[in-house]
């Protein structure tokens, strides 16, 4: 992130693989710097590696958001959505996306959707973004970064 935003100060603490879970187990390792800003990017991997009980997720991100509000009160909070994977998982990620717009909505965050822009008419990924149908190639971040630069601009140094 740091090289498709070269004027933004960013700290990237996504983890390959990680859950809702795991974010809440070092939210305070995010929030103690009190940053300007977070944009928060997880879910996929509940799907897959989550609770069966999928809202026992929806409730993990609630509690991240709130947390983040609690514990560093001035920072922005933009949710993003999930991405479009195989076809096969097209209504499960439907369904993630929107309990975390509701969860957004609800605690008055800033909620991107990022999804329609990601999938293509089979319900999957688009696959020249993809070639596993979950992991993005450069032209997917490309992508990801032409969607979140108006939202970003406002955080780049000057």
């Amino acid at each position: 992130w740091s090289e498709i935003f070269p004027d933004v100060p960013v700290k990237n603490r996504g983890i390959g693989g990680d859950t809702t879970a795991g974010v809440i187990s070092r939210i305070d390792q995010v929030t103690s710097g009190k940053p300007r800003a977070i944009f928060l990017k997880v879910g996929t991997n509940d799907l897959t590696h989550g609770p069966d009980n999928r809202q026992i997720s929806y409730e993990q991100y609630r509690v991240i958001i709130e947390r983040i509000k609690t514990e560093s009160p001035s920072t922005s909070i933009y949710v993003q959505s999930l991405l479009p994977r195989a076809a096969s998982y097209q209504e499960d990620v439907e369904n993630f996306n929107s309990e975390i717009q509701q969860i957004a909505r609800e605690l008055d965050v800033t909620y991107i959707n990022l999804y329609p822009h990601f999938l293509s008419e089979d319900g999957s990924i688009h696959d020249h973004l993809s070639n596993d149908e979950l992991h993005l190639m450069g032209e997917g971040y490309e992508l990801w970064r032409k969607l979140l630069t108006p939202v970003i601009e406002p955080f780049k140094a000057h």
